[in-house]
């Protein structure tokens, strides 16, 4: 016969013996219970465990009642469920203690034996439900965790041989459909190795939690110096970029800040004709610094910008599709910063990426 461990927490005894007589109706289930007509004595009886469910009211003489009441029996056995019993037909409240972990509510009065005994059986299976899906949730987050180390170490390294071996053969060959093959080895690796750098960025960012730690950086020298390092790429496609903003900007921001200007900078560069332009700025607002690229590219559909900021995949001029996380970047570390990130078309051709970033966000 199946057993099931109870543990009674009532100061009336009038109360404590019907619910005793009720759970003896039961024939097909054995239930023990014990009473305790104080908060302390059924805290310290939890304490010593082997308790199965805990029947709690919540107006007990040693205790100020209410969420109290539960926060304080939950804290002492977490694993366990909690049944509360009100004499309250207050629904609001007694959901509200569902809402902050109760497996369920039971007015007194209203219930009978068949009732009782259904509420401590699903109660006890919800929790049990609970405690293998947060079981379940740990295993998966291991291995979501373990996947993105391999990621951004092994399949880096890995990918990193291909380009360079790629690069090397590319000195010595002279036959024209060899270099093409090789080329192209060497550009998907960069692809590739852009993808996993990435994947395993965003991944790390989605985790992270909404205080980031921040100093004081000035935006206008970590722009500048962004600039710098796409000055070549630039140069490959006879691109200009003009940069307006002047004197410091400082702000209060982790240094990944430098993120967002690099895949912004980078997409302007990616997706614009040779021999268009690029211009960027810091404008001074308020509480905020409002920075902005604006490109004179291909310019984005309507439909795609409500995924833009997402994780989309895009399809390159080999039909090569492949998932786009630059701006879903962009997009997360603006968050983590208290700030946001918008598109808008740019009325002369190409769009126009916004960026708000607070100047004191810490």
């Amino acid at each position: 016969m199946e057993q099931i461990r109870v543990l009674l927490i009532e100061d009336n005894p009038g109360d404590a013996r019907l619910i005793k007589a009720m759970l003896a109706k039961e024939t097909d289930i054995s239930f023990n219970l014990e009473w305790k007509n104080r908060l302390s004595e059924g805290l310290k009886r939890l304490a010593e465990g082997g308790i199965d469910v805990v029947l709690l009211d919540l107006m007990l003489p040693d205790s100020i009642g209410g969420f109290y009441t539960f926060n304080k029996t939950q804290a002492h056995a977490p694993g366990v469920p909690i049944v509360v019993l009100t004499a309250f037909e207050d629904e609001d409240f007694a959901i509200g203690t569902v809402q902050i972990g109760a497996q369920d509510y039971l007015i007194k009065g209203k219930f009978d034996s068949n009732m009782l005994m259904r509420t401590i059986r699903y109660a006890i299976m919800r929790k049990q439900a609970l405690k293998n899906y947060v079981a379940r949730f740990k295993q998966a987050n291991h291995l979501k965790n373990l996947f993105t180390d391999i990621m951004r170490h092994d399949m880096m390294n890995l990918t990193g041989i291909i380009k360079t071996t790629a690069e090397l053969r590319l000195e010595d060959t002279k036959d024209e459909k060899a270099r093409n093959d090789l080329m192209l080895i060497k550009s998907t690796a960069g692809k590739l190795i852009e993808t996993i750098k990435n994947a395993s960025t965003y991944a790390l960012l989605v985790e992270s939690v909404e205080k980031l730690e921040r100093k004081s950086l000035d935006l206008n020298e970590i722009f500048r110096r962004i600039i710098d390092r796409f000055k070549p790429d630039m140069d490959k496609k006879n691109m200009k970029l003009e940069y307006l903003a002047k004197g410091e900007c400082y702000a209060m921001v982790n240094p990944m800040i430098e993120d967002v200007f690099s895949n912004l900078i980078g997409n302007a560069i990616k997706y614009s004709p040779e021999g268009s332009k690029i211009e960027t700025d810091i404008i001074k607002e308020n509480e905020y610094y409002k920075i902005y690229v604006k490109d004179w590219g291909y310019g984005i559909k309507d439909e795609d910008k409500e995924i833009l900021f997402t994780r989309f995949q895009r399809e390159d001029v080999l039909g090569i599709r492949s998932m786009e996380l630059g701006l879903a970047i962009v997009n997360r570390i603006a968050e983590l910063h208290g700030g946001k990130v918008w598109v808008d078309d740019n009325p002369e051709g190409g769009s126009v990426f916004y960026v708000d970033i607070p100047k004191n966000s810490g």
